[in-house]
C-alpha cells in the first residue's frame, strides 16, 4: 500500500473514531443505552486495534534501527 492510500486510510479511521465516541455519549444521554453501548464497543475495537498497529509499528522500526546502526 502506497503512503498516499495508507495516511487517507489512517485519517478516516480516526475520524469514525471520534464520531462514535461522540455518538456514543449522544446516545447515552438520550437513553439509548444498548445503541450506546454498541457504538462505544465499536469505538473501543477501533482504538485497540489503531494503537496495536502503531505499537507493532514503532517496535518494528526501533528494531530496524538498532540492528542496521550496530553493524561493524
Amino acid at each position: 500500500m502506497d503512503e498516499k492510500k495508507k495516511s487517507k486510510l489512517i485519517t478516516w479511521i480516526l475520524i469514525v473514531m471520534i464520531v462514535s465516541l461522540v455518538a456514543s455519549f449522544v446516545l447515552f444521554f438520550m437513553g439509548q443505552y444498548m445503541l450506546a453501548f454498541a457504538v462505544g464497543g465499536i469505538f473501543m475495537i477501533l482504538a485497540t486495534f489503531l494503537g496495536q498497529w502503531s505499537s507493532n509499528k514503532s517496535r518494528d522500526y526501533i528494531h530496524r534501527n538498532m540492528h542496521n546502526n550496530n553493524k561493524w
